[in-house]
């Protein structure tokens, strides 16, 4: 059996857990955000209840993610309307999202289509070619910065109330999830004001913040594989241009066991809250052999900017002195 038969076995939702799964999340997320709201001014247990309203919002995501890939319930209606529906909380507009994700999936790894990744990745020999002030404005974008602390906040909370590609996607749809957004925005502010919508918009930072680093390490490991096609096929793409975050239980808890995404670019369709078993089954088979990186390691590839193209992985900024030697040897 290879692989990707293999990996079919578990394609298969599971309404009951879903529900489960779905109702305890929305149940600790709210439980969350009442007693978060409920204590302001008492700074230790409002920042433990954001904190855990930042899990649960992250998780929602995720939730919302499965739905995206019509993974997480058995049928598309059940997945297309809870994840309109979680949209004001997961705070990205459903169908719009479902395109672009879509994209990332069909492009996974190729080097000519790296518009499709929610992180920009220049190569070396790009960047030797590179005029100073792209130079300037590439080291800015990749910084921790730029690309965890404050750019995913900007892109969750102002750039996708409306995106560009959301025009392609239907404009009810944007417009239902920014409706559902006020909505929710204004049953805060009605309970507590605007230390109210402080408090939200401090789980929303906190959520992308560590959410942020998901994507990044997945994608951004030193040892990725980035081809072109047609020498990239499917199979190489997905398992060796993604790799497995091992960052402990409790994240695979909070994530719903998003870490593990090589088997989910190899086969989207499993669902959340079966991927982490599937994985270890297909590990104890023999078929896959994922490249696994700790949470400290992980922090540790936000060190890589730069793909080498010759040496086939991630790579720091070149030193200045040895960068203007490569430009006088050419």
């Amino acid at each position: 059996m290879d692989v990707r038969t293999a990996a079919r076995l578990h394609a298969r939702a599971d309404d009951r857990r879903a529900w489960i799964e779905l109702s305890a999340t929305l149940l600790f997320y709210a439980l969350a955000m009442t007693l978060a709201l409920a204590s302001i001014g008492s700074w230790v247990v409002m920042l433990l209840a954001m904190a855990l309203a930042a899990a649960m919002g992250l998780r929602i995501y995720m939730i919302q993610h499965d739905c995206l890939h019509g993974s997480f319930f058995s049928t598309r209606r059940a997945n297309d309307t809870v994840g309109k529906l979680l949209s004001p909380i997961a705070m990205t507009p459903y169908e719009a999202t479902r395109y672009i994700h879509n994209l990332h999936h069909t492009h996974v790894s190729d080097l000519d289509r790296r518009d499709s990744f929610e992180i920009k990745t220049m190569t070396l020999r790009e960047w030797e070619a590179a005029p100073a002030w792209r130079h300037v404005v590439y080291r800015l974008y990749r910084s921790p910065v730029t690309l965890i602390v404050i750019g995913p906040t900007i892109l969750f909370g102002v750039l996708r109330r409306m995106p560009l590609y959301g025009f392609r996607t239907g404009l009810f749809d944007l417009i239902g999830h920014n409706l559902l957004l006020a909505a929710y925005l204004g049953a805060i502010w009605g309970v507590a004001g605007w230390p109210g919508l402080a408090v939200w918009a401090g789980t929303i930072w906190a959520a992308c913040t560590f959410g942020a680093l998901i994507p990044y390490v997945v994608h951004d490991f030193e040892t990725i594989h980035w081809g072109t096609k047609p020498e990239l096929d499917f199979q190489t793409a997905a398992l060796k241009g993604s790799a497995v975050l091992d960052w402990g239980p409790l994240f695979d808890l909070v994530t719903l066991n998003i870490g593990y995404h090589d088997l989910h670019h190899l086969n989207a369709k499993i669902p959340g809250y079966a991927l982490r078993e599937a994985h270890a089954d297909l590990e104890a088979r023999g078929l896959i052999q994922s490249e696994k990186i700790g949470f400290l390691e992980g922090l540790g590839c936000l060190r890589l900017k730069l793909y080498d193209e010759e040496r086939g992985r991630m790579i720091p900024f070149p030193k200045a002195r040895a960068h203007a030697g490569a430009v006088a040897a050419e």
